[in-house]
């Protein structure tokens, strides 16, 4: 147990990472607007805080009024602004503080599950990161709430205030942040024994690649983009391709025979095992991956990114000078 005055600069230090202001606001409307956000809708809000409609409604006008801005977009399901999305993280990182001083005090009640919010790029989440959540709640009491983007941009949704914490490729020095390096994720492309016979009979070229349907993430997939320019001079225009925003949906895709796709190793070593799908060139790419954490904060953060980091330990390969 901490001394009375660790415990006082504790609280100095809970005030000031919550911008000082944020405690005066009204907590009763921030358990609203945290219920609105995480439920979708005012109605159910309500009945999980125990009010009238009318009154949550209410509450969140008064907090729209202090913040001088909307918070919700109110549609159906309702949904955060950007600033609503920001004090939601702010709500739940007090939560997460006020934990921290309960244990500090020693309060023997039980801890209650809260709530921790991560960005991660979705190929680690369909790979080593997938067992992660229930470490964080069987371990740590802990529900995760994960955002997936593009690997590129996940430290921006940290520097936004929108996570504690991300997973991605940039290396970007950043003050306030702490940084790891995880590993690097093999990457290469699979596709059917059928598919290669149909489109690559005579191997993998630039030409062949030009008529092959390829599966990407997204209008902006950097990775399929830089694995064509790299070794085959192609650029994004080049080739036909089915656009899938889903790790899982790229195997499904190359399974079916509709499309080749650059897949994660640990997805698809099984089926390439057993011939299901074949590696259609010798051609890979590894990608750097970096934890990025918040230097100050809550301290169950020191236990998630410990847990992040011994899954990375035991799934990634080392990250060489030829990783992205």
């Amino acid at each position: 147990m901490r001394s009375p005055s660790a415990l006082i600069e504790r609280i100095i230090l809970i005030r000031h990472e919550l911008k000082l202001w944020f405690a005066m606001l009204d907590s009763r409307c921030l358990e609203a607007l945290a219920a609105v956000i995480r439920l979708g809708s005012f109605e159910r809000a309500a009945g999980n805080l125990g009010l009238t409609q009318s009154a949550v409604s209410q509450r969140i006008k008064r907090l729209e009024s202090q913040f001088g801005e909307p918070l919700l977009v109110r549609s159906k399901p309702v949904v955060a602004t950007a600033a609503g999305d920001r004090a939601f993280q702010y709500i739940l990182n007090a939560r997460l503080m006020e934990r921290d001083l309960r244990v500090d005090t020693g309060d023997a009640a039980p801890l209650p599950f809260e709530r921790v919010r991560l960005a991660l790029n979705a190929d680690s989440l369909a790979t080593w990161f997938s067992d992660i959540p229930a470490l964080l709640f069987r371990r740590h009491n802990l529900l995760v709430d994960l955002i997936v983007d593009d690997e590129t941009r996940t430290l921006d949704i940290l520097k936004s205030g929108h996570v504690l914490a991300c997973i991605g490729t940039r290396a970007d020095d950043v003050q306030g942040l702490k940084s790891y390096r995880l590993g690097a994720l093999a990457y290469y492309p699979v596709a059917t024994p059928e598919f290669v016979a149909r489109f690559f009979p005579a191997g993998v070229t630039a030409a062949a690649l030009k008529a092959a349907p390829a599966v990407i993430y997204g209008r902006h997939d950097e990775l399929h983009h830089l694995y064509l320019e790299k070794h085959f001079g192609l650029g994004p225009g080049d080739f036909p391709c089915h656009v899938l925003p889903s790790s899982e949906g790229f195997v499904v895709a190359a399974r079916q025979g509709i499309a080749y796709a650059l897949c994660a190793e640990p997805q698809v070593r099984a089926l390439v095992t057993d011939g299901a799908l074949v590696r259609i060139c010798p051609q890979g790419l590894s990608r750097r991956l970096i934890l990025h954490r918040r230097e100050r904060g809550p301290r169950i953060l020191d236990a998630v990114a410990a847990e992040i980091l011994n899954a990375a330990r035991e799934a990634l390969q080392p990250a060489t000078a030829r990783s992205l």
